[in-house]
């Protein structure tokens, strides 16, 4: 959540990719916690499985955000509930925070699964061989 206060601070390119970076982080810290328990790199299930665990995560935190996030934000004002009832019942809105989620959800997805592939495996190599 934190990168993500910083990266609304930043311009939208720089911001952008800058909201990758816990993603990024967590992926490679998982990498190295199965491969220091497995002593070998995921096989192509293994994979699939990381990977969709990752977007899975990464799109409901993300999504849980942009829908409650303005509740949290507004909870001084009076009508906060009915302002948020209003906005999920407007399809545009809905349209606009699922949308990019699911065009971030590709590429996210395609780095992960390149990643627990070949990179894993040289990686595996050079910690055990």
């Amino acid at each position: 959540m934190i990168f993500g206060v910083i990266a609304a601070l930043l311009p939208l390119g720089v911001g952008i990719v800058f909201t990758a970076f816990p993603y990024l982080f967590a992926m490679i810290v998982v990498l190295f916690y199965f491969l220091k328990k497995n002593k070998r790199a995921p096989t192509p299930l293994e994979r699939n499985k990381i990977a969709l665990g990752f977007i899975i995560i990464f799109f409901l935190y993300n999504a849980l955000y942009a829908v409650f996030g303005p509740v949290f934000f507004s909870m001084g004002e009076p009508e906060v509930w009915a302002n948020w009832f209003k906005q999920m019942s407007n399809p545009q809105f809905l349209f606009a925070v699922f949308i990019p989620l699911l065009i971030y959800m590709i590429p996210l997805y395609l780095v992960t699964f390149w990643f627990y592939g070949k990179q894993a495996h040289r990686m595996s190599n050079k910690m055990f061989n």
